[in-house]
């Protein structure tokens, strides 16, 4: 990772040998690099999924260059290699799927002082996936949501779902005291005309 990262802060610790880092800017040249980890965790959705889940490079630097998200990065602390990353957008409007004001209808206090967040992705590196390094970013979500009482939305892929994923950010996010429920489903219909009425 680069030197030259812009509002970067250390936010959590918890699985031995990775320090997370709040980063709101992750230069150009950087997450470049880091698209390829994503293009690998993402582009099986593309056949998995009926929702686009895979943005275009372009889009992601896009992504990684607005303060409104922040990119919560699992690094070494031996070596400083990348090992993950979540982003949680603070400003729904960040968000071009989410609807702003779905979540300000349901949560019009923790709106109103901006703290309704939406994750939108966490991604891992290969071979790091039962290293505690999914559990360690979300552990940086939830510190961070605790401190801000925000409630905190995401999505899930029926395929994500299906692979154990949304359990796992359930029990990550979710408590004895802080209930997950799911708010809204989408689901996805066709209809094949080839063979005519």
């Amino acid at each position: 990772m680069g030197e030259d990262v812009t509002g970067t802060e250390p936010v959590d610790r918890r699985a031995p040998g990775v320090r997370i880092e709040r980063r709101t800017v992750v230069p150009t040249a950087e997450a470049e690099q880091l698209y390829a980890y994503y293009e690998s965790s993402f582009g099986p959705l593309r056949e998995a999924a009926a929702a686009r889940h895979v943005v275009p490079l372009e889009e992601f630097v896009e992504e990684m260059a607005d303060p409104r998200i922040d990119k919560l990065v699992a690094l070494s602390e031996a070596d400083g290699s990348f090992l993950g990353m979540s982003t949680l957008a603070r400003d729904l409007d960040a968000v071009p799927w989410a609807s702003p004001e779905f979540y300000l209808a349901r949560y019009p206090e923790h709106a109103a002082r901006g703290a309704v967040w939406y994750l939108g992705f966490t991604m891992t590196v290969p071979g790091v996936q039962r290293n505690g390094v999914f559990a360690t970013m979300l552990s940086a979500v939830v510190e961070a949501a605790l401190a801000e009482r925000a409630v905190v939305g995401w999505d899930m892929c029926a395929a994500n779902v299906g692979a154990g994923f949304n359990e796992a950010v359930k029990a990550q996010l979710g408590g004895d005291d802080v209930p997950v429920a799911q708010v809204d489903v989408q689901t996805y219909y066709s209809a094949d005309f080839a063979g005519g009425r």
